[in-house]
């Protein structure tokens, strides 16, 4: 009989109820073709760090429910100021219109400029960037609101792309070029005339929409319009104002922008990308290698719709290849609990600083963790080699459980969070038992098993496990090469008695004496290591016993080796015999 499911086929005449209406979505491709055969982006390597600009001030403000206030904004960009960014947009200051004193965003210019924190200025070591529109009153309003700063960039947008231009500005090509470039000229002159040295910025706002070699003829009469000196650089920001195509579209026009734009020794290309389609940080990886210098984003991806490039993701990326991020990421913590705080925003758990971005659940992760993380015990082993840890954590500042126990892990994780937080080295024959202890809690509770419960859970199951015999005192004896125990028990809650035996050791001699009250069986397995340092250290021994049918384990922690392992002996009688009622 055959037992093979057969390929499924669709006709033309079968539709799909989940397809798109007919016309509706066009393809990317289709509607903005670019042909590019030559690429050369997909052989090249990221080998530095790009320029970064922040843009959480203005564009994840922007995208806030509330909008941060004047003192957040000024708490926030200390934050950034901290992590290692020497461009930060600030802010809008224009925006304000007429009102431009009421303005929140042009308030928070000038305290920035007049101001200083701990005594030092503000903006010192910081090029602050502003945004405007390309529009006259605007570009004005913004320099005066830059009046005695150090520098500046001043950004200056204007909208190029298909629907914008036909649907709402109702505008022609040309219209769109002259008014980019006469605004260009307004900036220059501006800018001739004040007392802080100002840098270019020009963003063909929507270029992803917008035709490519267009885009390309609106830079360059930018360009032009500015006229850089020989050592002058103008930014060019290529917005991926909405995500539209898949990465390796972006990459092939980012490259055809880059080799047709003139004057490309007086250009810094900067990307800046929204997350549409979830790739904003593959799309920007692959924009740097086909010719981008810089890049603006979040710290944390907030930002309009689904967000902005996350720069803290980008950053982490480069540093796992072994680059320099020029970010201090071992802020990561700190900056974390401050960015929550001012954007009333949350770092999901599973980003990939998030706080559960270094922990598996599942059993078939945690054996390999538990494996890596050994190999890196040793100082020679440069290397990160960790599988499903990319990353060493505590690179970033980060304290994590690599582990986390739930009803899907597996005795690897209890294992090796009992050895990494306890200092318990288990085992491997008792590792199944562990295990067992550990699902049976994890599916009682329907909760993740904390660690504090993991090591309470493991005492009362292994080291003082419920029973009917209760050790009372005891006494080890040398006699010749023989040992003689001395034991006081109650068993069932009977009276104390004392019981003695001869061995050759101390667990042998145990074992000859519990006989004589009805627990025989045999040791089947010993072992024993210390924990801590120094007058701290303990012995923690391990025996396993077997009746013949059942094998298991119990544990005993003491000062004394010996001690240590009559505890554990006694500890897996009881977990072997609980209820044993003889009293012979």
């Amino acid at each position: 009989m055959n037992r093979i499911i057969p390929p499924q086929t669709e006709t033309r005449e079968s539709v799909s109820p989940t397809a798109p209406p007919t016309g509706k979505y066009v393809p990317y491709h289709e509607r903005f073709p670019l042909t590019l055969p030559d690429r050369t982006w997909p052989d090249k390597q990221i080998l530095a760090a790009p320029e970064w600009c922040s843009v959480d001030l203005r564009d994840g403000n922007q995208a806030l429910p509330i909008p941060m206030t004047v003192e957040e904004k000024m708490g926030f960009f200390h934050v950034l100021k901290d992590l290692g960014f020497k461009q930060i947009e600030v802010g809008y200051p224009a925006s304000g219109g007429k009102e431009k004193e009421l303005s929140d965003e042009y308030i928070f210019m000038r305290r920035l400029i007049e101001e200083k924190t701990n005594g030092r200025p503000n903006l010192e070591g910081i090029i602050p960037q502003v945004l405007t529109m390309d529009r006259p009153d605007l570009i004005k309003t913004t320099f005066e609101s830059l009046r005695g700063a150090p520098g500046a960039i001043v950004h200056i947008y204007r909208p190029t792309s298909i629907d914008q231009r036909e649907l709402f500005f109702t505008m022609t090509k040309d219209q769109v070029m002259q008014a980019a470039v006469d605004s260009t000229k307004l900036v220059r002159r501006l800018a001739n005339r004040s007392d802080f040295p100002v840098q270019l910025q020009f963003s063909p706002e929507s270029f992803t929409g917008t035709e490519i070699d267009f885009a390309i003829d609106v830079c360059n009469a930018v360009v032009n319009a500015w006229d850089p000196g020989s050592h002058e650089k103008v930014i060019l920001n290529i917005p991926a104002t909405v995500e539209l195509s898949r990465p390796n579209l972006y990459a092939d026009r980012i490259e055809y922008f880059c080799r047709h734009l003139r004057r490309r020794e007086n250009v810094i290309i900067s990307l800046h990308n929204h997350n549409d389609r979830g790739t904003a940080v593959a799309a920007t990886e692959l924009g740097i290698m086909a010719g981008g210098d810089r890049v603006e984003g979040t710290i944390f991806g907030n930002g309009e719709r689904t967000g902005n490039l996350d720069i803290i993701n980008l950053a982490v990326n480069l540093y796992k290849e072994g680059i320099d991020p020029k970010l201090d990421l071992r802020r990561l913590p700190d900056t974390i609990e401050q960015y929550e705080k001012y954007t009333k925003m949350q770092v999901p758990a599973r980003h990939v600083v998030g706080d559960l971005a270094f922990t598996a659940y599942s059993g078939g992760h945690q054996g390999p963790i538990a494996a890596g993380l050994r190999h890196q015990e040793n100082p020679n082993n440069r290397e990160w080699r960790v599988p499903y840890l990319g990353i060493d954590p505590s690179d970033l500042g980060i304290s994590y459980d690599p582990i986390g126990l739930n009803s899907q892990s597996g005795k690897h994780g209890a294992m090796h969070n009992l050895k990494r937080v306890f200092g318990i080295t288990v085992p491997k024959m008792m590792g199944n038992e562990v295990g067992a202890m550990m699902k049976t809690w994890t599916n009682t509770n329907k909760v993740d098993m904390p660690n504090e419960t993991l090591w309470e859970v493991f005492k009362s199951t292994f080291i003082a496990p419920e029973g009917t015999l209760v050790l009372k005192d005891y006494t080890l004896a040398r006699e010749g090469t023989k040992v003689k125990a001395f034991f006081e028990v109650s068993i069932a809650g009977k009276n104390t008695k004392a019981i003695t035996g001869t061995g050759n050791g101390p667990i042998d001699a145990a074992m000859s004496a519990l006989k004589d009250v009805g627990y025989d069986f045999t040791v089947t397995d010993f072992q024993e290591h210390t924990r801590g340092k120094g007058s701290d250290a303990e012995a923690v021994a391990y025996v396993q016993v077997s009746n013949g049918e059942t094998s298991i384990y119990g544990v005993g922690i003491d000062s004394n080796l010996e001690d240590a392992a009559v505890h554990a002996l006694f500890a897996a009688a009881n977990r072997l015999a609980p209820r044993m009622p003889d009293d012979k």
